[in-house]
């Protein structure tokens, strides 16, 4: 059962219902609006992303040099306690090696090596 009371409530029998013709326009300037404010933050990120990436980078390869400048040092004293005179004369003898003999003298018999 359906009760009609007039002068109640509103009554929109004398409209037409329509759509809103504007809100493809407003649709189109939001998405304009949209896109323009995506490629500033866009223009105004990306160099601060690039700038923090090479920065880690730049960390990176300053450890990777201190780390081979510590190797380098390590290598440079390992060669020089290879050059060192008491070294080769340690591992010489190690080898069986004797001094060798003046120049036109023969050697002495005891420091001959034998075959």
């Amino acid at each position: 059962m359906i009760v009609d009371l007039h002068g109640i409530g509103p009554s929109n029998r004398f409209l037409i219902p329509q759509r809103d013709r504007r809100w493809s326009q407003a649709l189109i300037l939001l998405l304009a609006v949209s896109t323009l404010v995506v490629f500033a933050l866009g223009l105004v990120g990306w160099p601060r992303l690039r700038s923090t990436s090479i920065h880690y980078e730049l960390i990176r390869l300053r450890a990777q040099v201190a780390e081979l400048e510590q190797r380098q040092r390590s290598l440079m004293l390992e060669l020089e306690r290879e050059r060192s005179p008491e070294h080769l004369s340690a591992r010489a003898r190690a080898l069986g090696m004797v001094p060798a003999a003046p120049a036109g003298l023969p050697a002495p018999a005891d420091t001959e090596v034998s075959q």
